[in-house]
């Protein structure tokens, strides 16, 4: 990991927490998009789930990217779930697998899966694991007596939740109060564009930069881009963040070379940097090695 003059412990703070959270084909275009696949996933869980890390992957278009070439796209690929942890078995089943998943945004606490599902052997898997059904609001529901887990299981989605209050309003938003109701989410994937992955990192209100989010595009397995967007405060703090991306790009040559750093004004001004990797640099460097860039917006 390389850390510069412009990084901060701040920085380096921001940096890891989207690593540990770890946990959308798209065109790939410089140009702002409308982020409408993001935007339907982030519309599946409540807005308060945006206090914390928040990840939407296109699995779907992740192993058509990957084939060529899975190692190149290993870390941009893995699930944020904590019901996919390596370190202990899923209760789904040894039998489930990401590749049943086609598109999923996930937080720590909860998330929301569209895909294609063996309900059957994911309701074995449930009982063996110690979890009975039962129905709650009107949904049928998989909960466990030691575990804060509910689970809801279809053939085409999935929902959970690990809230020890009220926990299917993590997976149900009312009308109005999803995450892509929240004013900085949306901002932040309108910046984004058509990704097929995009991690927030939503940061404290009173701090100058609101809401940082890295995503991905890729026109093909050999052409990635990422787009980094931070949801600031003023215009003040855009026009100073705007000119330490810069100067990063300038003193960091050749590592950040046709970045095209970009504010869009308003009462939530918006800082975008469009970075293209090489075809020999992973994808989701810019948390991984590349830091620097993030670095940027602690300074």
């Amino acid at each position: 990991m390389r850390i510069t003059a412009h990084g901060s412990a701040v920085g380096a703070a921001m940096a890891v927490v989207l690593l540990t959270a770890v946990t959308g084909c798209s065109s790939g275009s410089d140009g702002g998009g409308s982020g409408s696949g993001l935007l339907t996933g982030l519309g599946t869980l409540a807005g308060d789930t945006g206090s914390k890390q928040v990840t939407f992957l296109d699995t779907a278009d992740v192993r058509k990217l990957s084939k060529g070439d899975a190692k190149r796209f290993a870390w941009i690929s893995q699930s944020a779930s904590p019901l996919l942890n390596a370190s202990r078995p899923s209760p789904l089943g040894e039998k489930f697998t990401v590749d049943q998943i086609d598109r999923a945004v996930d937080t720590p606490e909860a998330g929301h899966w569209e895909g294609s599902f063996d309900v059957t052997a994911i309701a074995k898997s449930l009982e063996s694991s110690g979890y009975t059904r039962s129905e709650k609001d009107g949904q049928k529901v998989w909960t466990h007596p030691e575990q804060k887990v509910t689970i809801q299981v279809s053939g085409d989605e999935i929902s959970y939740s690990t809230r020890d209050a009220d926990p299917l309003s993590a997976v149900t938003p009312e009308e109005g109060s999803s995450l892509a109701d929240r004013k900085e989410f949306r901002r932040a994937a309108e910046c984004l564009g058509d990704v097929y992955r995009a991690d927030f990192n939503p940061l404290s209100s009173t701090d100058p930069v609101r809401l940082s989010a890295l995503g991905q595009q890729a026109e093909t397995a050999a052409k990635n881009t990422e787009v980094l967007c931070f949801v600031v405060k003023d215009e003040a703090t855009a026009r100073k963040l705007e000119t330490n991306l810069r100067t990063v790009v300038r003193d960091e040559r050749p590592t950040f070379d046709g970045t095209k750093v970009t504010v869009e004004k308003g009462d939530q001004p918006v800082v975008r940097a469009v970075v293209p990797d090489t075809a020999t640099q992973r994808p989701g460097r810019l948390v991984i090695s590349d830091m620097e860039l993030w670095m940027a917006a602690a300074t």
